[in-house]
């Protein structure tokens, strides 16, 4: 896991050096979408918590979970953001690793992601640059890499 951690510390920083932030070529035939992942019955997605990151661990609070335009509207910012630089188009690693199974250092839940992403948890390595990436974005993008997941369905927290 260790070995894990710093490479994804590396590669990030190689994809934020990159002109303006983000990895030139990402852009590029992307993932379908809607297939692969578990059903929206099978998350138990819900409405709740329609903006806010509050919640518990492990609560379903993505009001866009499973929301086809939403998700659509992740991958744009997917790639406009240059999460594909380190993480692949489609999900699949590249410099960083894979988001399409269920191996996440701190855990997979709506919650955590979202305080990854803005850059609020101290110990990690994914560089805290993305905390002024508006609240909706976010929601959208981890829409988007909900739609990539090819893990065990039982383990699916969101």
């Amino acid at each position: 896991m260790a070995t894990r951690t710093a490479m994804i510390s590396t590669k990030l920083m190689l994809c934020l050096l990159a002109p303006g932030g983000l990895l030139l070529g990402c852009a590029g035939a992307g993932a379908n979408a809607g297939s692969g992942g578990p059903t929206a019955e099978q998350k138990g997605t819900t409405a709740e918590g329609q903006g806010a990151a509050a919640g518990e661990k492990g609560t379903k609070i993505n009001k866009y979970t499973g929301n086809a335009a939403a998700i659509q509207q992740g991958r744009a910012l997917y790639l406009q953001y240059g999460c594909s630089g380190c993480h692949g188009v489609g999900g699949g690693g590249g410099m960083a690793v894979p988001l399409l199974d269920d191996v996440w250092k701190f855990g997979s839940d709506d919650a955590t992601l979202f305080k990854l992403i803005k850059g609020q948890i101290p110990e990690q390595t994914m560089p805290k640059v993305y905390n002024a990436m508006p609240d909706d974005e976010v929601w959208k993008i981890l829409a988007y890499v909900r739609s990539l997941y090819a893990g065990d369905p039982q383990k699916v927290d969101w």
